[in-house]
């Protein structure tokens, strides 16, 4: 309903992934023509080997400007319709709590009700900014490495395939421990909020009865708690980044070993070969980000849940 208003720049932006992921796949294609066609051509003599390496480069530069400009665009677009939609939404909700009964707010504390117009609304211009068209760019990418593997070399594009079970198990499981450590953060950081705005508004009547000492013991149980749910979460992060970095080492290791046999045996190309290995880190690249935008889209929807259930409360 909020987002259905920018569906113009919304296509604008899918069409601009287009041209990025286009950009993005071929930069390998053309390293590869680069060694190929004319650093390892035998055939060839110096000054036309120099000419069409000099002609490739300027073409590789080309493209890389090219992706650079597109994704400077698409940027600026989706944070543009971010941040209009969560206006948009900002002004609604605060509308609508205006219009609510003395009685929604003796049983809702201020501090929750705060968060519901920061930090949950934050959390939803991330999803729109970050993850909506993102997740389009990068299944599009990941589909494309395949296709242009298979174009390629279909056996060594089966060697990596090995790795694409392992990958998208290792993906799920984190996906499921990032999204409980997420919910855990969103709950504290809401009671944390709710007990800072009750206590600074009612702070004459904390003094007057003493209780500055019961307070600050409160307080500290309150954010040590949310530490040790941060920690949780840090932890989770440290498991699954260096495990994926591990397993794109040794699909590189694995690439290099059987690749370079093809390469001996006449079989493949060293141009095929050092394609092979970009396209090999831009595969596991898409992989961490999405299992990073997942849990961001679980956090998101919990904060929508909270928003629209707001809304939905008549007075």
């Amino acid at each position: 309903r909020y987002s259905i208003h920018h569906w113009l720049a919304l296509a604008g932006a899918v069409i601009l992934s287009l041209f990025i992921t286009g950009g993005t796949l071929a930069l390998p294609t053309l390293l590869q023509q680069g060694i190929d066609g004319f650093i390892t051509a035998a055939n060839l003599e110096d000054t036309p080997r120099l000419a069409g390496l000099t002609r490739t480069s300027l073409w590789y530069g080309l493209l890389v400007l090219l992706v650079f400009a597109t994704t400077f665009v698409q940027t600026v677009l989706l944070e543009w319709i971010g941040q209009s939609i969560m206006h948009r939404i900002r002004l609604d909700l605060f509308t609508h709590i205006l219009r609510l009964d003395l009685q929604f707010f003796s049983t809702h504390p201020t501090g929750r009700l705060v968060t519901r117009l920061t930090n949950d609304i934050q959390n939803m211009h991330e999803m729109f900014t970050s993850v909506m068209v993102s997740l389009f760019n990068d299944g599009l990418k990941l589909a494309g490495i395949f296709w242009f593997l298979a174009m390629m070399n279909s056996r060594l594009a089966l060697v990596m395939a090995v790795f694409v079970p392992l990958a998208l198990v290792i993906t799920r499981i984190f996906s499921r421990f990032a999204r409980e450590k997420f919910r855990e953060i969103r709950v504290q950081l809401a009671r944390l909020n709710s007990f800072l705005a009750e206590s600074l508004a009612g702070m004459t009547v904390i003094q007057v009865f003493g209780g500055q000492e019961r307070s600050s013991r409160e307080h500290s149980e309150l954010t040590g708690e949310y530490l040790q749910r941060s920690f949780g979460q840090i932890r989770v992060f440290g498991v699954f980044m260096p495990l994926t970095e591990l397993m794109s080492s040794a699909a590189i290791a694995l690439i290099v070993w059987y690749g370079g046999g093809e390469v001996v045996r006449s079989n493949l190309t060293i141009g095929e070969l050092a394609a092979f290995l970009s396209y090999m880190r831009l595969f596991f690249q898409p992989l961490r980000e999405l299992s990073q935008k997942y849990s961001i889209v679980q956090s998101a929807m919990a904060s929508a849940e909270r928003i629209f259930q707001t809304l939905d409360t008549e007075p």
